[in-house]
């Protein structure tokens, strides 16, 4: 059997470095080549691989540049080299412009796809795109090339929307895994990385904001990341996965926003000092009358939470626009459905308080 290599963007991120691991593991022969931007993310990612890292080897290159920066003698070895390719490398800041979020997320996906056009032995393409392609968009989402006649709620979503586009295009054989918001690393709750749903959170822990869109029976589609990157590591090879899409979230496992809250304002009360100070609940709101309030407070009100609030611009609105990810697709070949959000909300909650918030890095 020919020996797989594996070219791999996004590796020191949170879910490529775990696909990684897991896809050396699996195959004691595999040998990898990892696209990082520099010295530091280098020795970032040998340092964290131990003992897999004599099977890596970096390459220096950039999402954003002409050929993604890579070195004409590099690319060579990685045209006659690699047999599958793993996608996961993206801008995830929701702030971003248009333009900037295209100029890696777009264009960094068109530059990839042109690499492994010259690729000669290549058996798969998979790109980690995001359940939120789906926008505006309200009801059940299906696993398929969903549409952009909703809008989206921010530039990261569109971006990677277009990216999705591309892939579909392509000649290659592919495999589009959409992973809906990564929470924790697993249902033990443990967070390493902070992203835009426990900065909301911290908003209503601390009383910043006395309101959230949404409705109780309204729905917040979240995942583990070790979830995901074991289903991209077994799906990678499967060759019923060619063509597909496969939704990496809850989908029926999803958590209320009525539950959501109930189970962090009754968390956050078992501290003593949390009590005292008398932070009102927040209340459910209409998409309209939330945004009236956040735009007041944003023209008007404290710098400091006009600030806070802005930024949560780009995520919150999505809690307004009940949405259903259809998992059918992933649950066959990944072989089961995620675990449901309910099985490690509180006690992802209880390490987000007992850290307040300060974990190792933070995410959009």
């Amino acid at each position: 059997m020919e020996q797989e290599t594996l070219l791999i963007t996004g590796a020191t991120g949170l879910v490529g470095k775990d696909v990684l691991i897991r896809m050396l593991r699996t195959d004691p022969a595999m040998r990898a080549y990892a696209l990082v931007r520099g010295t530091a993310a280098e020795d970032q990612l040998l340092s964290s691989l131990g003992d897999l890292a004599s099977r890596v080897t970096p390459v220096r290159g950039d999402l954003a540049r002409r050929g993604l920066g890579i070195d004409y003698d590099v690319r060579k070895s990685l045209t006659r080299e690699v047999t599958l390719v793993v996608h996961a490398g993206a801008d995830t800041t929701f702030s971003r412009s248009l333009a900037e979020a295209r100029a890696v997320n777009t264009e960094g996906t068109r530059e990839l796809l042109s690499l492994c056009r010259a690729i000669g032995s290549l058996r798969r393409f998979a790109y980690v795109s995001t359940a939120y392609v789906a926008g505006r968009s309200l009801g059940l989402i299906l696993e398929r090339d969903n549409g952009t006649a909703s809008g989206w709620v921010n530039s990261y979503e569109r971006s990677k929307y277009e990216a999705e586009r591309l892939v579909r295009e392509s000649s290659l054989d592919w495999v589009i895994f959409r992973p809906s918001t990564i929470v924790c690393d697993a249902v033990t709750g443990k967070v390493s990385q902070v992203n835009a749903v426990h900065r909301a959170l911290k908003v209503y822990n601390r009383g910043l904001a006395s309101m959230m869109p949404g409705e109780r029976c309204d729905t917040l589609d979240v995942v583990p990341a070790d979830y995901v990157s074991d289903a991209i590591a077994r799906v990678i090879f499967d060759p019923r996965a060619s063509q597909s899409t496969l939704h990496l979230c809850a989908g029926a496992g999803a958590i209320s926003l009525g539950d959501l809250l109930d189970v962090a304002y009754d968390l956050w009360a078992t501290v003593p000092m949390w009590r005292k100070r008398g932070v009102e609940r927040a209340i459910l709101a209409d998409l309209t009358t939330y945004t009236l309030f956040a735009d007041s407070v944003i023209e008007t009100g404290d710098p400091r939470l006009a600030s806070i609030l802005h930024s949560l611009s780009h995520f919150i609105p999505q809690l307004a626009l009940p949405k259903q990810f259809d998992t059918g697709v992933a649950d066959h070949l990944v072989g089961h459905a995620a675990p449901a959000v309910s099985t490690y909300w509180a006690a992802m909650l209880a390490q987000l308080l007992a850290s307040n918030w300060c974990v190792a890095k933070e995410a959009a």
